[in-house]
């Protein structure tokens, strides 16, 4: 591969996007299964900047999932219930769940709604507000993304390795998978991108459900180091199995290598579409967005591309919400362009 080339043409797509008003800043990172092929960066990001990565946070909290599945900890086809004492003491709850497996949650199968402010109820526990979030919500049938089920794998998480979710994913994925700087809590005196203004996105949202809250951040306030994601922030205090994770493009990059090169059978079928669940890999995102392979994206403007089959990957961090009026640019196209243009230069 000529990584000249490749990297002139990232930094073409990075400029044009950037100059569409797509996003303010961008990080770009293009890799195989051993190593870094190409970077590249646009305004105030740099290599080592640390981004709010969003729902990327639920790719660590699958790959801790699946590894204590490996480790025979839990079982793909356990039933929900069986996990938690909150939902089987709840007659309700119980029932709701009923059929409901870890598999489902992975899959977005699980008949969850897909949204509910749990801070407009923060005086409440987590099962107290899942409860009432519930039975005030259609059951879904079919695929539909939910960030429950991973509010859900997160305190499963917590329950298994006992300890907090930053803990357990410097001890289980960052520091035995050499992953670098990956983390809950970033420190203010790191190189940090800014995610956004303010949470005027949520608070629409929670207007259009006549859900009342005055807890959200000032207008116009912007957002470093403090979790872009409503329930992440105000509800799990910036520490949740959905959203809260800050990266650099390297430490992403790094566990997508962990994926390509994995033995395991389980780890390796986390990668392709799975029964019953469209474009939906075990935790992981497939489709035409992601050329012969799989990934997933993050609401701030992140999302992670890798192909093992054709052993390439990309990952792209941006800050598409730090404007002070919202540009409506749909990143989806930038995105597809660099994973096709890394298959197109990879495959030659």
């Amino acid at each position: 591969m000529n990584t000249a080339r490749l990297t002139a043409h990232i930094e073409d797509l990075l400029a044009r996007y950037r100059e569409a008003g797509y996003f303010p800043s961008a990080s770009v990172r293009v890799f195989n299964a051993h190593e870094t092929l190409a970077t590249a960066c646009t305004g105030d990001a740099r290599e080592d900047s640390l981004f709010d990565v969003a729902s990327l946070t639920k790719i660590a909290t699958t790959t801790r999932i699946l590894l204590a599945m490996d480790r025979g900890q839990l079982a793909l086809d356990a039933a929900v219930a069986d996990c938690f004492d909150e939902i089987r003491q709840d007659a309700w709850l119980a029932r709701r769940f009923d059929g409901v497996t870890l598999r489902m949650l992975l899959t977005h199968t699980s008949t969850l709604t897909p949204w509910f402010p749990f801070y407009s109820r923060r005086d409440e526990d987590f099962w107290q507000v899942l409860h009432y979030a519930l039975e005030h919500t259609e059951v879904v049938q079919g695929m539909e993304y939910s960030d429950l089920n991973f509010m859900l794998l997160g305190e499963l998480l917590n329950r298994i390795s006992r300890t907090t979710l930053n803990e357990g994913l410097q001890s289980e994925l960052v520091e035995p998978l050499g992953l670098g700087r990956m983390m809950y809590h970033p420190p203010l005196e790191a190189h940090i991108v800014p995610s956004c203004y303010d949470n005027a996105i949520e608070m629409q949202m929670c207007a259009d459900r006549s859900i009342a809250f005055d807890g959200f951040r000032p207008s116009d306030t912007e957002v470093r180091g403090t979790v872009n994601d409503g329930n992440a922030h105000y509800f799990f205090h910036d520490e949740a199995g959905h959203a809260g994770i800050f990266a650099d493009t390297q430490a992403y990059a790094k566990l997508c290598q962990f994926y390509m090169n994995s033995p395991s059978s389980l780890l390796r079928a986390a990668q392709k579409e799975q029964p019953g669940a469209p474009t939906r890999g075990l935790g992981l995102q497939t489709g035409t967005a992601y050329p012969h392979g799989c990934g997933h994206t993050g609401f701030t403007g992140t999302s992670i591309y890798f192909s093992a089959e054709h052993d390439i990957g990309v990952v792209a961090f941006t800050n598409r919400l730090f404007f002070h009026q919202p540009s409506g640019q749909n990143t989806g196209e930038f995105r597809r362009a660099l994973h096709e243009s890394a298959f197109a230069l990879a495959a030659k």
